[in-house]
């Protein structure tokens, strides 16, 4: 089979397509033809040697999002038959070899895809959606009637926590630049604030919740608009226990979470559900084979990405 195979830690030219055998399934696991792989910031990051480097020798296959159909099964392995379109998060965060034109994966961690969902889509789901379900749900407990500030709400996993967030009925504010606004709208976003020209802090009224995609600044300032008893859930690994941050938020008597998510193929089949049923769209901004793979990096890279990237084997 071809893979994109990194041979060490670079920008976005040094992968090589190569050619590697095909693997086998162990007991429980699944043997899949990938179909659509997602790239995601924490997969350049790592491609540079920060992100989720540690976990990986070289030469390495990177990515974690995978759709695609089962070609075999191991002992043990009973949820799905070959045949079936399976989507989910792979091994997060150790080495899933999601850049290839077939990779073994958990059958615990995947879903089955629903039929009215294309594998591009699936394959650009996974993460964004166990990422924002899991700080949204699990960790800010978002309730009906509170507000919320999502950073980056047009980007991978802000235009999905918009809509879990409108699902719950909230009062959604969303930070984007402006040629993004219209589409935040559609998305549902209540009040929508250019990062390049309006400081959030000074424009909005207090918050319930911060998703905080950026870390940094843009996270002390976060702390700014939060209430009393406020949570803030930041996702950039490189800031995780900032000093400055937490200093802040004990000064204000609010809490801060850094979180880095799970894969599960039972949360994976409720957000099956809810991709079903139109409730929740993942928008897939651009696609690229994968002899293409450093121009997808390159096009992620740019922060100018409304949704996902996905690569098609």
């Amino acid at each position: 089979m071809q893979a994109a195979t990194l041979p060490q830690f670079g920008d976005a030219n040094t992968f090589e397509i190569t050619e590697i055998p095909i693997p086998r399934p162990a007991a429980g696991q699944l043997l899949v033809k990938v179909k659509a792989a997602g790239i995601n910031p924490v997969d350049y990051k790592t491609r540079a040697g920060k992100g989720q480097a540690q976990y990986f020798t070289l030469p390495a296959i990177l990515g974690w999002d995978i759709a695609g159909q089962i070609v075999d099964t191991g002992q043990g392995a009973h949820k799905f038959s070959p045949g079936d379109r399976v989507f989910g998060l792979s091994h997060f965060p150790n080495p899933a070899n999601a850049y290839a034109q077939f990779a073994i994966v958990e059958e615990e961690e995947f879903a089955r895809v629903p039929d009215n969902i294309t594998d591009d889509v699936a394959g650009a789901a996974p993460l964004v959606t166990l990422t924002a379900w899991e700080a949204l749900y699990d960790h800010a407990q978002l309730q009906p009637g509170q507000r919320i500030l999502i950073h980056a709400a047009a980007g991978g996993v802000g235009h999905i926590a918009v809509q879990l967030a409108r699902n719950t009925e909230t009062y959604i504010i969303g930070t984007a630049s402006a040629q993004n606004h219209a589409y935040l709208k559609e998305l549902g976003v209540n009040e929508s604030i250019d990062y390049h020209d309006q400081h959030f802090e000074k424009n909005i009224a207090p918050v319930d919740v911060v998703l905080d995609a950026m870390g940094g600044e843009t996270a002390l300032r976060s702390l700014d608009v939060l209430k009393p008893g406020g949570i803030m859930v930041s996702l950039p690994s490189m800031f995780k226990n900032d000093p400055a941050v937490l200093a802040k938020a004990k000064e204000k008597g609010v809490r801060v979470v850094w979180m880095s998510v799970r894969p599960s193929g039972g949360r994976m089949e409720q957000v099956a559900s809810l991709m079903a049923s139109g409730k929740l769209q993942i928008k897939v901004d651009a696609s690229f084979p994968l002899r293409e793979v450093a121009k997808a990096h390159q096009a992620l890279e740019t922060h100018h990405i409304n949704g996902k990237v996905v690569l098609i084997p």
